[in-house]
């Protein structure tokens, strides 16, 4: 039988379940039982689908070949976050910054674009950035993808212990990162966070506008 954790290695440890499992290493245990099939990467793309082949016997040209998004950065609306922490649990490296009840804010040089942070937000204020559109808006580029190329092995490493950090923290019992909540869910989430924050004078934060492509 193949050893699913040399699979898991070369696999980008992103963990976004763009393949369809819930992080790489369930995905690699299920090429290593022939239950996947070994082009289901998007972020690998072809480098990721040829070390997979290579491991696992296969032929690379037999199966689609995976075609990334280009590189994108999550942003906050400082205007619509209201403090909830949901995304703090569905980002699989930890790169968002809060706490209950205080705006929260992406680390850019940590985030990987994955998009996970997006469907628990009850109030819809993160979006994904294109790279090059951040850069303009002198947010700096993310450290998973130097010029341009998904991380090498030393970042495919440090990803993965940011992720057991997370999992650690977050899911102990090996439970997921909850689902986007129902409309109902989202206003009484809303109402009660809103009702529960200390009033305090509002703070002018220069320099906060969401950077756009237009």
């Amino acid at each position: 039988m193949i050893d699913e954790a040399t699979l898991d290695e070369q696999l980008p440890q992103l963990q976004c379940r763009q393949c369809g499992y819930a992080g790489c290493a369930p995905y690699a245990r299920a090429i290593a039982r022939r239950e996947a099939p070994i082009h289901l990467c998007k972020p690998g793309g072809r480098d990721t689908l040829a070390a997979l082949a290579k491991i696992t016997g296969l032929d690379p040209g037999a199966h689609a070949e995976p075609r990334p998004d280009p590189p994108q950065l999550a942003w906050i609306d400082p205007a619509s976050c209201i403090g909830c922490t949901r995304c703090l649990r569905a980002c699989p490296v930890d790169a968002i910054l809060g706490a209950r009840n205080y705006l929260h804010a992406i680390l850019p040089n940590e985030c990987t674009g994955c998009g996970l942070c997006i469907d628990p937000c009850p109030t819809d204020c993160i979006r994904l950035v294109p790279l090059t559109v951040a850069a303009q808006a002198g947010i700096p580029p993310s450290g998973f993808f130097p010029h341009g190329r998904l991380a090498e092995e030393a970042i495919r490493k440090r990803l993965r212990r940011r992720y057991e950090r997370h999992v650690a923290r977050f899911e102990p019992d090996g439970s997921t990162p909850p689902h986007r909540p129902t409309d109902a869910e989202r206003l009484r989430e809303i109402e009660s966070i809103v009702e529960s924050r200390p009033r305090r004078p509002g703070i002018h934060q220069p320099g906060r506008t969401p950077p756009t492509s237009g």
